[in-house]
């Protein structure tokens, strides 16, 4: 028994002998520390790293001189006194939006409700990223990015940031994050672009491993964040985006000059905004809003929008949705392949027909201008064979169709219904909206019959064959087939080859 004790009064002292060593090396300078850390660990019976962790510990934060860089500090508005209208206050930054940056008014509109939003993002599912592009530089990104700085919550301007410093920021600070210049960096950032997608919506993380113990930790990625560059975003990032689009402006098109230190008023407005989103937080956390005929991401992405406006009452409410309508009419975001669905969809009304050959559709492509599909490949026009793989995810391929005795490769509008229904935006062509000199209003594969007219036809032809099929249209030359029936098949014998349906844009171009 005393012998146990004895021993128990030696683990103890040899315990607090060793505390007070480790609080010897803790003062010691890191130069300092670094040469002896070996040779101490093997003293004390530990290793090296557990060592390094023993002596934090007993530091504390670090001293200063030991961190590169300045400490972060996040700017808060201040709370104004007094109640605050919201009609007022959204035309105050709209008018303050219009003042320093040359903006379509729906645009103007988009800004100031994603600057509310700001303060607002815990009463949201989602966070909509604010896209801010424009073609060519000196459009005033970075003025509008130095702006939306002035009035949001906890603004965070940077032109460069790393995955890790990203999360980190955002789960410490909530933060208004400001991308400048996204251009040179983002799209071969898979990480950065990762983060930022994931933070489109609440609840999600990032996990990382932290420590010498290296335990798995969650970090928050929610939270608002604008993006500023030439051209587009990635797909999925444009995807969780609301996008305005800047232009150069003229002379004259801007009436105040912005200087970030001379913009006090910008300050004032800031602290109206927190008060404005302190008092209506109950009432925007609770709305839900009519997303007037949006769906899916779209609709994730302007609710909030939505929300803010209705709380506001009118115009605004008014202003909110002819700015999503602004938005969806004016965007370039769609994806290449629906926006092939939308030409080929042009291309049948054009012609008036409900049937095409492949090769005729994809020449018809190719004349498009400002498309790429007249230099799809090495300078190349798009081709039946490519428009065929592009076309497989939808489901839809050529086949063998007819007219008359005719028998040739393509395409009938009614394979298109269900890709045109599911993926543009817009009313949905079908064979009844051809006029009547559309002769082939019904779609048909090959069959057995000799012959098909079209019950508008105003002159079927009394032969036993058709050698000539002319579909006319108004203001637009015919299209004829002119070729014999065994000329026909001869130069387009069978269907162009499906490619696989995961193939990437990148890969088929």
């Amino acid at each position: 028994m005393t012998k146990s004790l004895h021993k128990t009064n030696q683990e103890l002292d040899s315990a607090l002998l060793d505390q007070d060593k480790l609080v010897d090396l803790a003062q010691l300078s890191t130069l300092e520390y670094d040469r002896r850390r070996e040779q101490e660990a093997k003293e004390l019976g530990v290793r090296v790293s557990t060592l390094d962790k023993l002596v934090r510990s007993k530091r504390g934060r670090a001293p200063a001189g030991d961190i590169q860089g300045s400490e972060l500090k996040l700017a808060e508005p201040g709370l104004w006194p007094d109640p605050v209208d919201g009609v007022q206050l959204l035309d105050e930054v709209a008018a303050a939006v219009r003042n320093y940056v040359f903006m379509p008014d729906a645009a103007v509109h988009t800004v100031t409700l994603w600057v509310i939003h700001c303060y607002l993002v815990d009463c949201f599912t989602t966070s909509p990223r604010l896209a801010v592009h424009s073609p060519e530089k000196e459009c005033g990104k970075t003025t509008l990015l130095d702006i939306i700085q002035k009035l949001s919550w906890r603004p965070l301007l940077t032109p460069s940031i790393q995955p890790a410093g990203v999360f980190r920021v955002i789960e410490r600070w909530k933060p208004t994050l400001l991308i400048d210049e996204a251009d040179t960096f983002l799209r071969d950032n898979d990480g950065l672009r990762g983060v930022l997608n994931s933070g489109h919506r609440k609840g999600e993380f990032v996990i990382r491993v932290e420590g010498d113990d290296r335990e798995p930790r969650a970090f928050s990625v929610y939270g608002a964040c604008a993006i500023a560059l030439i051209g587009k975003l990635p797909d999925t990032l444009e995807s969780r985006s609301i996008s305005i689009e800047l232009r150069r402006a003229k002379q004259g098109e801007v009436p105040k000059q912005f200087r970030y230190d001379r913009a006090t008023d910008l300050d004032d407005l800031a602290s109206k905004v927190r008060r404005w989103a302190d008092d209506n937080s109950d009432i925007v956390r609770q709305a839900e809003p009519s997303t007037d005929g949006l769906f899916n991401r779209v609709a994730d992405n302007w609710r909030p929008l939505f929300a803010i406006a209705d709380a506001v009452g009118e115009p605004w409410t008014a202003l909110a949705r002819e700015a999503a309508r602004s938005a969806r009419k004016h965007a370039d975001d769609q994806s290449l392949r629906a926006l092939l669905l939308s030409d080929v969809r042009d291309i049948f009304l054009a012609k008036n027909t409900d049937r095409l050959r492949s090769a005729e559709l994809a020449e018809a492509l190719g004349g498009i201008e400002g498309r790429q599909w007249g230099e799809w490949k090495n300078g190349r026009p798009i081709t039946a064979t490519a428009l065929a793989r592009q076309l497989a995810p939808f489901q839809i391929g050529p086949g063998t169709k007819r007219i008359g005795q005719i028998t040739f490769k393509g395409y009938l509008l009614s394979d298109f219904d269900d890709a045109f229904e599911r993926y543009l935006t817009d009313q949905t062509v079908t064979p009844s909206q051809l006029t009547n000199d559309a002769h082939f209003s019904q779609a048909q594969t090959v069959t057995a019959q000799n012959h098909v007219t079209g019950p508008t036809a105003q002159k079927p032809n009394g032969g036993a064959h058709c050698d000539r099929v002319t579909v006319r249209r108004e203001d637009i030359e015919d299209v004829s087939f002119q070729r014999e029936p065994r000329q026909l098949a001869q130069a387009d014998p069978r269907a162009p080859a499906l490619g696989p349906p995961g193939d990437s844009l990148d890969d088929l171009r």
